[in-house]
């Protein structure tokens, strides 16, 4: 009879080896991918400090278009980690560093880029001169004259839908990040009033530094926006898919109650 066990021990030493050989392709590639992605994050967050964003969807568009190398090669190195545990480092790290980036592309638009350095005090001044123009403190006021604007066709339909649209889309990275990375942020009050005193503050901001309309329907709108989002993730389809991406932390279960046993009680001595 022959002896085939060199053959088989041979077959598993190579397809062993070819297993590493394609870890080790896959976590290279990811790695430059990811490295692809990081790169113009920081090529894009020089551009959005110096110049601004010409629009919202312009933003949006922007953090899309980062997401493809840097969820991709974060797809290929995770495959190449052995335990749930490095994945879940992986991805989650990944994940922050998008966050970070979606935060400083919201302060470079919105606040830094708009600053006029050279000639501060004339603009605030002016600004200040025109306050009325520059400022809405009554809800629902500017809405209500964009979708005026939008019935009635008197300034074209661009500049009122991409600010009744932008405002509302701008902020909804938000209720994924936040929820994702902070635990206590999935509670519906907390994020809320997050998200309130966060979109306060940007409106304070733009007023103290003149640098940009200070308006409440910009509040309500980018509330509106991140509370829909915040309800879509909290579907439970939406959860489950989340949870296996190893972006939402996995609810912690309650340790099960300890159950003390009945004290025994001892049989009456009999004389």
């Amino acid at each position: 009879m022959e002896n085939h066990a060199p053959e088989i021990l041979s077959n598993g030493v190579n397809h062993t080896s070819k297993m590493e050989t394609r870890a080790r392709i896959q976590k290279t590639v990811g790695i430059l991918l990811v490295s692809i992605a990081f790169a113009a994050m920081l090529w894009q967050l020089v551009a959005v400090y110096a110049s601004g964003m010409r629009h919202v969807t312009h933003g949006l568009l922007l953090i899309a278009g980062i997401c493809v190398p840097l969820a991709l090669g974060t797809y290929l190195y995770t495959r190449a980690l052995t335990t749930r545990e490095e994945r879940r480092r992986a991805v989650r790290f990944s994940f922050f560093a998008l966050f970070v980036f979606y935060a400083a592309v919201l302060l470079g638009a919105l606040i830094i880029s708009r600053v006029d350095y050279q000639t501060f005090a004339q603009t605030r001044a002016a600004y200040w001169e025109h306050f009325e123009l520059m400022t809405n403190f009554r809800p629902l006021e500017t809405v209500r004259l964009y979708i005026n604007a939008i019935k009635y066709d008197y300034i074209g339909m661009e500049i009122p839908l991409s600010n009744l649209v932008g405002n509302t889309m701008l902020f909804m990275p938000m209720a994924v990040f936040l929820p994702c990375l902070f635990r206590p942020m999935q509670r519906l009050w907390l994020f809320a009033l997050t998200m309130f005193l966060l979109l306060v503050a940007v409106e304070a901001l733009q007023l103290l530094l003149a640098c940009g309309s200070c308006d409440i329907d910009d509040v309500l709108l980018n509330l509106a926006g991140t509370l829909i989002v915040f309800g879509i993730l909290k579907l439970p389809f939406v959860r489950r898919l989340l949870e296996r991406l190893y972006l939402m932390p996995e609810r912690v279960s309650p340790a099960p109650e300890a159950v003390t046993p009945p004290a025994l009680t001892p049989p009456n001595a009999t004389a």
